[in-house]
């Protein structure tokens, strides 16, 4: 008797190609060996949610149809795909396209999340912000759906336009090595437990031509929307597609599949040079304060990898790397200026100085803070977060302050306005507090971020320096006053 079970239809050849690209990558990260997962392997689980990055486009809905068609043949991973939109609201047929998406999703079967972003430029090209903006989405999105990885429908070709316009643009091997099938997004918020949750982001079409995915499409008649941006030949990357890449094919057949060898050796030399870079520059920051770097041992390296060193330290500080000349300048200032010279790059709102042998990267001054006035009531503790730390007051046996003294006028922190004078010891005459700056050994760059106390217009206390002896007594109540600042002072 024949079986009256419906029987799936059989997947052509063309089908099986791209299940298997989608399965491999999605089983790699999932068992924990595929380089992104390496460090969460704990957390991947094959019941967890996979997070499609869908925007209605050809590309995103093929993929978006094969986890479909692979959570239908119940493939170990694949039972709880979820769709996420991210609404740029860029362009008038924007809401349209949410319609379209909905109702795609529905025939399919699968959940869509919208998500609608600002995208702020921020010195970006308009293409750079929307994928930031995109990519944030995509991420909170994955987070608040508690998925374990976001797939994108990034193909070879996009790859290869990838490697030209990082090519055109002066990209070092890591920038020509581009997109990675799979790595681990980039997290700046923490989980339950307040560590932070790797996610993957799978590409797991990378080695997949448009071609073929267009095929796909066609043979499935699946409908999709087509922005028209996409033909706009003045953003760089739509004029390699359209006019340089077929240019190429014609002057040679199969360049796809040789070009996408070159820069797997790119990426692969890459990745030897980054491995080399971190052991050298745990060597340079090894026995040295945080956020710095050794100057005598970044000196010992040849000057390839000195700039190995500097653009994976900038890196794992989240910064990006200034142009390569620009970092060859102040390594040379650094190792061959004189001790008394001044060394000042500035890296996005970061800056890179020296200090006593050291390269210190330093957060960004924004100009002295405004005046702030406080009343001490015998706490131990008074945070001033305009100033960016807090005043500390602690009894003391020696010398300090008279507590009731202190506590009977308020209290103001204030900026240097220059020609103050200060007395921080008692057998010494007073002196204008730039000297008193400079015998302290504080670097000028530090003197704006400390905050001066003044109590009925006198001057009582300076961070970094101490008390005026003149304001102190040794008997009764007495209190020490301490600035503890965000980070720590520097002193050359």
């Amino acid at each position: 008797m024949a079986s009256s079970r419906k029987r799936r239809p059989k997947a052509d050849p063309l089908e099986r190609l791209l299940w298997a690209a989608v399965k491999s990558t999605v089983d790699d990260a999932l068992s924990g060996q595929a380089p992104a997962r390496r460090v969460g392997r704990s957390r991947a689980r094959t019941d967890a949610p996979l997070v499609v990055a869908y925007s209605g486009g050809r590309d995103s809905t093929a993929l978006l149809a094969l986890v479909c068609a692979l959570r239908d043949a119940r493939a170990p991973g694949f039972g709880r795909p979820l769709a996420v939109h991210v609404h740029h609201g860029l362009h008038r047929d924007a809401d349209s396209w949410v319609e379209h998406c909905q109702r795609t999703c529905a025939a399919l079967n699968v959940e869509l999340a919208v998500r609608r972003v600002r995208v702020e430029r921020r010195g970006l090209g308009l293409e750079a912000a929307a994928r930031e903006a995109r990519y944030r989405a995509l991420e909170q999105a994955a987070r608040e759906l508690g998925a374990v990885a976001v797939l994108t429908a990034h193909h070879l070709d996009d790859r290869l336009e990838t490697f030209l316009l990082q090519w055109m643009r002066g990209a070092g091997l890591e920038g020509l090595a581009g997109m990675a099938r799979e790595r681990e997004m980039d997290a700046n918020v923490g989980d339950a437990t307040g560590q932070r949750a790797p996610i993957a982001l799978l590409r797991p079409l990378l080695n997949v031509p448009r071609e073929r995915i267009e095929r796909y499409v066609r043979s499935k008649a699946l409908d999709f929307v087509d922005d028209p941006s996409n033909a706009d030949v003045r953003f760089e990357r739509n004029a390699i597609r359209l006019r340089v890449m077929p240019e190429l094919a014609r002057l040679r057949s199969g360049f796809r599949g040789a070009a996408e060898r070159s820069i797997e050796l790119i990426a692969e030399g890459a990745q030897v040079l980054r491995s080399v870079a971190r052991e050298d520059l745990q060597d340079c920051t090894r026995d040295a304060p945080a956020s710095m770097l050794r100057i005598d041992r970044l000196s010992m390296l040849p000057e390839a990898r000195r700039m190995l060193v500097l653009r994976e330290w900038l890196s794992q500080a989240g910064l990006p790397a200034p142009p390569r000349a620009r970092l060859v300048e102040a390594a040379r200032q650094a190792i061959h200026a004189g001790a008394d010279a001044r060394l000042l790059v500035r890296i996005g709102e970061y800056e890179l100085r020296r200090h006593r042998g050291l390269l210190c990267l330093n957060a960004p001054r924004r100009g002295a803070p405004a005046q702030h006035t406080l009343r001490w009531n015998g706490e131990h503790e008074l945070p001033v977060p305009g100033w960016g730390g807090a005043l500390v007051f602690t009894p003391t046996s020696d010398e300090g302050f008279d507590a009731r003294w202190l506590e009977s006028e308020p209290l103001e922190l204030r900026p240097r306005t220059g020609g103050e004078r200060f007395k921080p010891h008692p057998t010494r005459p007073s002196k204008r507090l730039k000297q008193i700056f400079q015998e302290a050994r504080i670097p000028e760059y530090e003197r704006s971020g400390l905050p001066l106390v003044w109590r009925d217009g006198r001057l009582i206390y300076v961070a970094g320096v101490g008390a005026d002896a003149r304001m102190l007594v040794d008997e009764g109540d007495r209190i020490r006053i301490d600035w503890i600042g965000s980070a720590p002072l520097l002193r050359e």
